[in-house]
């Protein structure tokens, strides 16, 4: 605070200052530290305190929620996690590739920052989650998205609806599902435990061959016929097979049998670097978003038998 900042101010405005500050330097420290910030934290225990009565917030649709109640659970409130985070230098091993053969490489740099991003983003929901008393989040869905006053940047915005199984006991870890509430009452109704949502983020540089350049770039006697780029397929192929490696690791780990609802979003760009002496340099970037929920075999599950009278 400066020196002038408190003058001409009532003792009441420089102590709400002060506690502001305080709270912003505590949030702070609470997301670097990879968690919420504490007024989060407040709110959701105190709504977890306030028990069954409490006023509730969901995305269920009424289907979902009517679903979801036929199932023992009750809707606590919208749940979210978030992280903006700063992508580093990647090293591209390309200068002995323009104008030669083809050439592939996964930007590890790149994936790493997506995964740990939304490795923040599910855990941080997970918080939320926890401080509400929830057992599980269903309907979990994640927004990325680059922003352009920074190009470096990049974000995930995961949100949920946290619930509670009425009449259970404390819960332990929230399970966090991509399904939807009817998709979760099925599972449930078929004997099958959600263990929690599993993801993965694969970003790959493709260098086209020769013959593929001269294709793109309308060639002599190539860039008049239809033909396939391979060298683009086979990038693509590479980004998925890294991302079903990552997110079925993750599921090991948790225990699972298999992962459903898988949802798998790609984004590929084409980019061309201009040469003064030469053809124009061109290559793909291929960035493979997959989300999915790992699930087990849970205890069989018996359909409840209605009884009906002959009115014969």
């Amino acid at each position: 605070m400066g020196f002038l900042d408190g003058f001409g101010k009532s003792d009441e405005e420089k102590a709400a200052e002060r506690r502001a500050e305080q709270e912003a330097a505590e949030a702070q420290a609470a997301l670097a530290a990879g968690g919420i910030p504490p007024k989060a934290q407040r709110r959701l225990s105190e709504l977890h305190a306030s028990g069954n009565d409490a006023f509730f917030t969901s995305t269920l649709s009424v289907p979902e929620l009517l679903l979801v109640r036929e199932d023992g659970f009750r809707p606590i409130t919208q749940v979210m996690g978030s992280s903006i985070y700063h992508v580093g230098w990647q090293f591209q091993q390309t200068w002995g590739s323009w104008g030669a053969d083809a050439s592939f490489q996964e930007l590890s740099v790149v994936s790493q920052a997506w995964n740990e991003a939304r490795r923040l983003a599910l855990s941080r929901l997970e918080q939320e989650a926890r401080l509400a008393g929830a057992h599980a989040v269903v309907g979990v869905r994640i927004d990325s998205s680059r922003w352009e006053w920074a190009s470096d940047a990049i974000e995930f915005i995961v949100t949920g609806t946290a619930v509670r199984i009425e009449g259970a006991g404390p819960p332990g870890r929230p399970a966090l599902t991509a399904l939807s509430g009817q998709d979760y009452w099925t599972l449930r109704e078929a004997g099958y435990e959600a263990l929690g949502a599993v993801g993965a983020t694969s970003v790959w540089l493709i260098v086209p061959g020769r013959s593929s350049r001269r294709a793109i770039q309308g060639g002599w006697l190539s860039g008049y016929r239809n033909q396939e780029i391979p060298e683009f397929v086979q990038g693509v192929y590479g980004a998925r097979n890294q991302a079903r490696a990552l997110f079925g690791w993750q599921a090991q780990q948790l225990g699972a049998h298999g992962v459903v609802g898988m949802e798998i979003s790609q984004d590929a760009r084409l980019h061309e670097i201009e040469r003064e002496n030469g053809p124009d340099d061109i290559y793909m970037i291929v960035t493979l978003h997959a989300l999915g929920t790992a699930i087990a075999n849970g205890p069989e599950r018996r359909p409840a038998v209605m009884p009906v009278l002959s009115l014969g």
